[in-house]
């Protein structure tokens, strides 16, 4: 009996027209991808997911576009549809856009730039994973912390700031409740209670917050980059 293959569902949304229908043409001719909706903006790429009978799995998002950009798309949908995964595709390098993506609950980040297999690689490894990173995300974030730390944060408890920092190893929260010597669900509520005090939604978003504001060194956060 034939194993069937499956198939990832992807959206995007693009502004720049031709750049949208090349890549809709690209992932077309792959048997892997079946692009289930398209939009210029994020309002419209909303209104077409609704309409879809299952959430795609992956979601392209240009950063700047008309009537709602990439931050704001991001942000809608990832409330809706939590287990979705979320790819900044767009021309923009600088390390603010790259942190705020981050921060919004994006997976991964790619400049338009990129060969197309990448974008192939990068989709196919977010449905899988959390995160997907290359070069240009792990060096621009070494390099805003050689740029100097904003020390402006929030008060966190020594048990929080332990948390945080063991957030930036290759450790899964069951070994950093055994770290700890917590129990996993008083790990998870550090976790819960660090998201919505911090105003993140993913393990990323803790890293990026502890190097922004050094509560790890740039070792820790080397490492754990390097082990998503």
């Amino acid at each position: 009996m034939a194993i069937q293959k499956t198939i990832i569902q992807v959206a995007l949304a693009d502004d720049h027209t031709m750049f949208r229908k090349g890549i809709v043409e690209l992932l077309r001719r792959s048997d892997k991808f079946e692009v289930v909706a398209e939009a210029g903006n994020g309002a419209e790429l909303i209104e077409q997911i609704r309409k879809l009978k299952r959430a795609p799995d992956v979601c392209l998002l240009d950063v700047n576009m008309p009537v709602m950009d990439g931050y704001q798309t991001l942000l809608a949908l990832k409330k809706t549809y939590p287990l979705m995964k979320f790819l900044a595709l767009t021309m923009y390098d600088h390390e603010f856009v790259i942190i705020k993506m981050l921060r919004n609950g994006a997976n991964g980040y790619l400049l338009k730039e990129e060969d197309p297999d990448e974008l192939e690689r990068a989709i196919e490894f977010i449905t899988k994973n959390d995160f997907y990173h290359t070069d240009l995300v792990s060096g621009r974030l070494i390099a805003i912390l050689k740029q100097g730390i904003d020390y402006n944060h929030a008060m966190l408890s020594p048990k929080e700031e332990q948390f945080l920092e063991l957030c930036c190893s290759e450790l899964i929260y069951k070994e950093i409740a055994v770290k700890m010597n917590l129990s996993a669900r008083t790990v998870e509520g550090f976790r819960d209670d660090l998201f919505a005090k911090l105003g993140v939604k993913t393990r990323t978003g803790l890293v990026i917050y502890a190097l922004k504001h050094g509560i790890v060194n740039l070792m820790l956060i080397w490492s754990f980059f390097l082990t998503l």
